[in-house]
């Protein structure tokens, strides 16, 4: 079993977090939550109990509170979940710092298990996503619905280019690239340069740069792990530009794909 103690996606939003809220101030959590209760609901789920495994600063867990859900969020990174503590500090709801590859202490059985924001890409060896997948299945409900997303070849292409972010006192640059070197043709490295303003100084910058690593992985592994897992791969849908779904994953066309199991009732 995996252990964490300086896994490199904590490392990466540990760094991330002071201005993670900033760089996704633009993602829109109403158009894309209606998205996904639509996919939940379509599953049904047995209850309401929600785990946000991967719940960065908490915008998706309060999200999902006010539609209805009584949720829990937990997240890799012990910054974001301080963050998440501190401005949801009102909301009662519980945050943990957690690594998905173990088992969970936090509550459930869960009925709904949002894994969302290339998490499952951040898993990035197919011997820690099968560890994710069999814990995530663990904690889940009989007919418990999971819902994550997974980067596709052509959203790795898109990012070969620099791509450039910027608002008051921040100036983010991301560009990646596979790593064939290291054995593993679907292996990718994003490098994050982030130039920050001093609050102190205006005409002080700092720069700090960030590497996230992930892995592309592809519909046949997600369905095996799956179903190891005890869980039903009974969707995949391609995210097109609009915003809306596909019938089906084509790693060409699509930037991202989104995937919807159900767990099994006799596992």
């Amino acid at each position: 079993m995996t252990t964490l103690s300086t896994d490199h996606a904590a490392v990466a939003y540990d760094a991330t977090a002071p201005f993670y809220d900033a760089l996704t101030q633009q993602d829109d959590y109403t158009v894309f939550g209606d998205l996904l209760e639509q996919l939940i609901k379509q599953a049904r789920p047995p209850g309401d109990r929600l785990l946000d495994a991967g719940c960065g600063t908490g915008r998706s867990t309060i999200a999902f509170a006010k539609r209805g859900f009584h949720p829990t969020g937990t997240d890799i990174s012990p910054a974001m979940i301080e963050i998440a503590r501190s401005t949801h500090a009102d909301s009662g709801i519980d945050f943990h710092v957690h690594d998905i590859r173990l088992p969970f202490p936090h509550g459930g059985p869960y009925d709904v298990v949002l894994c969302m924001s290339d998490i499952a890409n951040y898993l990035a060896d197919p011997e820690h996503l099968a560890e994710a997948l069999a814990s995530l299945g663990s904690v889940m409900n009989p007919g418990g619905v999971l819902v994550f997303d997974a980067n596709t070849r052509r959203g790795y292409r898109l990012m070969h280019e620099p791509h450039v972010f910027e608002s008051e006192g921040l100036h983010v640059t991301l560009q990646g690239r596979f790593l064939p070197e290291e054995g593993d043709p679907e292996r990718f490295k994003l490098v994050m340069n982030a130039f920050r303003q001093s609050p102190e100084d205006p005409e002080s910058w700092t720069r700090e740069s960030i590497d996230h690593l992930q892995r592309h992985h592809t519909v046949e592994e997600f369905t095996a792990f799956l179903d190891a897992a005890g869980l039903d791969l009974v969707a995949a849908h391609g995210l097109e530009r609009n915003g809306s779904l596909a019938d089906s994953v084509d790693e060409d066309v699509h930037t991202k794909g989104l995937y919807v199991a159900v767990r099994r009732s006799d596992s």
